[in-house]
């Protein structure tokens, strides 16, 4: 059982009385563009400017769960990728549960026998709304190792998934949840042979496929356009090696959210991985220009990437060491930090010390265009 909630886990991750008289905001095209606009603005890093709007958006479609998910997400992206914050940590958190607990209740009041048509209409939309506040929540709990949450909201958005395959057509946006089963469901068995012994319980998946239905949600998609190329580019880059195939779909992202230097980092990141470095000096610029601390540290991991894709080993080792003597919390950039010492002490003959470094690597990396960067 145990191994069956921890392939669940993972398949997630990477994945009242009124509450029937809900508007659906999928149909109404003045809370679309609200829902839309105010994303936007959260991707762009403009928090206050997405409230506003989501006020609007509240006395459009009172007291819906969709205003406390997105209210949610904004909070997520104030506090990701730093993830220093506490408090702001704790805000989210709480607003995403309170969608959650909304948008079951709404669930609920659609299955009684004296539900209304537009509460049966309303279902995909409430579907939705409950499994991306879940998952949300697993991949929070996921991020600050707290396994015994990430596995409650993992079983609590799982069979959501499998109904979400109904909806697609009706409602895009869950392309990207099956997508990412179907990719995932072939994938990760694969990588981790222990889940093998679990993954035949559960319905078979089709990698092509998936990711077929994940380039589907970054033109269909509603809610989760953004996301679903931030997953599509994730897969591309780190489970398949194919980061010049992600550089148009995070191009994309560095141009419609200029202000958000994270997306530059995903695009440098990128950009090394696919060796090619002549716009990386730009991109550098870009993160030590933001305020953030977080955006300093990830832009001396490309600084350290750059160096060694130059022939400045010595330049690279020194940012490298500065890296992972920090403080910065993202597992990816630090394990990338430890492959820049991992190589440059291999060309340096220090084969014991390379060793030691590709085992630190190892114990941060969770994805295979790192883990197979280690001498088998």
């Amino acid at each position: 059982m145990l191994k069956c909630l921890l392939f669940i886990v993972v398949l997630v991750l990477f994945i009242g009385r009124a509450l029937a008289q809900y508007p659906m905001i999928n149909s109404n095209p003045a809370a679309r563009a609200l829902l839309t606009e105010g994303l936007d603005q959260v991707y762009d890093n403009h928090f206050t400017v997405a409230g506003a709007m989501f006020a609007q958006l509240e006395k459009v479609a009172p007291n819906h769960p969709a205003v406390d998910l997105l209210r949610g997400v904004s909070l997520y992206y104030q506090w990701f990728p730093a993830r220093t914050d506490a408090k702001l940590k704790q805000q989210c958190v709480q607003q995403l549960e309170l969608a959650a607990r909304k948008a079951d209740d709404w669930q609920k009041e659609k299955k009684k026998p004296n539900a209304t048509a537009n509460s049966a209409t309303a279902q995909p939309e409430a579907i939705f709304l409950y499994f991306t506040a879940e998952a949300i929540l697993a991949k929070i709990s996921h991020l600050e190792l707290e396994p015994f949450a990430v596995i409650r909201h993992a079983k609590n958005a799982y069979p959501y998934i499998q109904k979400g395959k109904t909806f697609q057509q009706q409602y895009p946006d869950f392309y990207l949840s099956t997508g990412l089963y179907n990719f995932y469901r072939e994938v990760y068995p694969e990588i981790h042979p222990f889940y093998k012994t679990v993954a035949w319980v559960m319905t078979s998946g089709d990698k092509k496929l998936g990711m077929t239905q994940l380039q589907i949600a970054t033109q269909k998609a509603l809610f989760v356009r953004t996301e679903a190329i931030l997953y599509l580019t994730h897969l591309l880059t780190d489970y398949d090696n194919k980061p010049a195939d992600a550089l148009p779909y995070l191009a994309h992202l560095i141009i419609r959210y200029p202000n958000n230097p994270y997306w530059r980092f995903l695009y440098g990141q990128s950009l090394l991985n696919a060796h090619q470095v002549d716009d990386i000096p730009h991109e550098i610029s870009q993160l030590m220009a933001a305020p953030e601390e977080v955006y300093h540290q990830m832009g001396t991991l490309l600084k350290a990437r750059y160096a060694l894709e130059k022939g400045q080993p010595s330049i690279a080792q020194t940012l490298a060491n500065e890296l992972v003597q920090g403080s910065i919390r993202d597992e990816s950039a630090r394990a990338y930090a430890y492959l820049v010492l991992a190589r440059i002490a291999s060309l340096q003959g220090q084969q014991k010390q390379a060793r030691q470094y590709y085992k630190q690597m190892l114990e941060l990396a969770e994805y295979p265009v790192l883990r197979n960067e280690a001498p088998k």
